[in-house]
């Protein structure tokens, strides 16, 4: 739990009492002087404020192209494209079709590796995992299999939501009912080989969200981790190659997130938003070493975090919000420290996950209907510079300086990732059509790879 988090709550509720007691109504100032809340949870601690302006907040250098896209959110899984070139002069010269294959239904992204796209649809009969060639598009192979998606509470029943890992021949993906298959790509030609397979939802005493199970496979040290959201194991590690569980982690429902790794003090972790708290796991045992309650609306924490550094940015929409979180080290241990909180407000994240570019994070805000902004990382305020932008609803990934956004309904646009104003670069159709395009778009090397409902295409964004 947070070292100081249950006494801050105290004061903060205190404080709201008595002011409402003399009749004061909207922001609360507490004595402190750093907590200004319109609900008790939304709150600056001041010390932490203090040592966030003086980090370096140093990220990790871009990946060479050669590494592809092989996982959701890219190399990093931070949603930075690998180093390669970006033509921005859209408006003038719109990127150039090189193909475009018909697929089935479905939100997951794509994986980029080695000259091949891979791909998470629905079929007729159930799920199918496919590779294509990279280059022209065609089919290299499928592996179809039965889904039910009968358990389905609140529809979106389209497909998949998670995006497949690759790492060397073997493919980890994640169907929208919980089974969670490792395939063997095959060399060119042939078919692929099921290595192994779990029932997320079945083994460990998960129930069926409503929306369908989301998380996108993170292969980290030997394991492959992903979040069943099972009272049996809330975050379950496998050993890549055999499939057997090496650990288990919490009890927690399940969300919509996926887990991302990260090392503080030389501890290697693993930081997972379940369906009601987030989760600091260490690395090598899944021991829960810190935990910070962030509950939502119908379980809805969609977005991955945000690693920066010793730092982790969460965010929900469904009349949640915003929070930045310190990792304190301590021996081979860890413990979470909140450095402020906003409550239903600044960066509510849908399903789109922010990006982090020189302390500022740039996302979609709000429900559904949400929109563009930029957020100071250290202060957690609108960037003042930019207003209200025009663009909405969208995911986005950063290449270089500029944002590469897919709308949901199939608008493709290059804003500039800068928090001195909103600078809409370019604003093209995509060539995907329909009302719910959500799967985020992919760029290795000058190639554009986007999802829609039925069809995934590749442009050409090349100098």
């Amino acid at each position: 739990m947070l070292s100081t988090r249950a006494g801050r709550t105290r004061t903060v509720l205190l404080t709201v009492g008595v002011l409402l007691t003399l009749g004061l109504g909207g922001y609360v100032l507490s004595r402190s002087s750093w907590v200004r809340a319109k609900f008790a949870h939304d709150a600056d601690n001041p010390d932490e404020i203090a040592k966030l302006g003086d980090a370096k907040l140093s990220v990790e250098p871009l990946a060479d192209p050669a590494v592809g896209w092989p996982q959701w959110r890219g190399p990093k899984r931070d949603g930075r494209a690998p180093v390669g070139p970006l033509r921005t002069d859209w408006d003038k010269t719109p990127p150039k079709p090189r193909w475009s294959v018909p697929c089935g239904g479905g939100y997951s992204s794509l994986a980029v590796v080695g000259g091949k796209v891979y791909a998470h649809d629905r079929t007729a009969g159930g799920e199918r995992v496919m590779c294509l060639d990279a280059a022209t598009g065609s089919k290299l192979w499928e592996y179809p299999y039965a889904a039910d998606y009968s358990g389905f509470r609140m529809g979106y029943a389209s497909g998949p939501r998670a995006t497949p890992t690759v790492v060397g021949n073997r493919v980890y993906a994640v169907g929208a009912v919980g089974r969670f298959l490792c395939l063997e790509s095959p060399p060119d030609g042939g078919q692929p080989h099921l290595l192994w397979e779990h029932d997320l939802l079945g083994e460990f005493g998960g129930s069926m969200p409503s929306w369908g199970v989301s998380c996108s496979p993170l292969v980290e040290g030997g394991v492959v981790i992903v979040q069943p959201g099972g009272k049996n194991g809330s975050v379950v590690a496998f050993d890549s190659s055999t499939g057997e569980v090496r650990w288990k982690a919490g009890a927690n429902p399940g969300g919509y997130s996926s887990p991302v790794a990260a090392t503080v003090g030389g501890v290697r972790l693993i930081y997972a938003l379940t369906g009601d708290a987030f989760l600091c796991i260490r690395a090598s045992d899944g021991e829960v070493m810190s935990r910070y309650d962030w509950k939502t609306d119908n379980f809805g924490n969609i977005a991955t975090p945000v690693a920066v550094d010793d730092y982790v940015f969460i965010s929900s929409a469904y009349n949640k919000g915003c929070a930045l979180l310190r990792v304190v080290p301590g021996n081979d241990r860890v413990t979470l420290e909140e450095v402020y909180a906003r409550s239903n407000r600044v960066l509510r994240s849908h399903h789109s996950t922010p990006v982090y570019k020189d302390g500022f994070l740039y996302g979609f805000d709000g429900t559904r209907d949400t929109i563009l902004k930029c957020v100071d990382f250290r202060k957690g305020t609108d960037a003042p510079g930019w207003g209200d932008s025009d663009m909405r609803s969208g995911t986005l990934i950063l290449a270089d300086k500029y944002l590469v956004i897919l709308t949901e309904k199939g608008n493709l646009a290059l804003v500039e990732a800068t928090p001195n104003e909103y600078r809409l670069v370019a604003s093209v159709p995509s060539g995907l059509s329909g009302s719910e395009i959500w799967s985020a778009p992919v760029l290795v090397d000058g190639q554009l790879y986007l999802r829609g409902p039925d069809k995934i295409i590749c442009l050409d964004v090349r100098h």
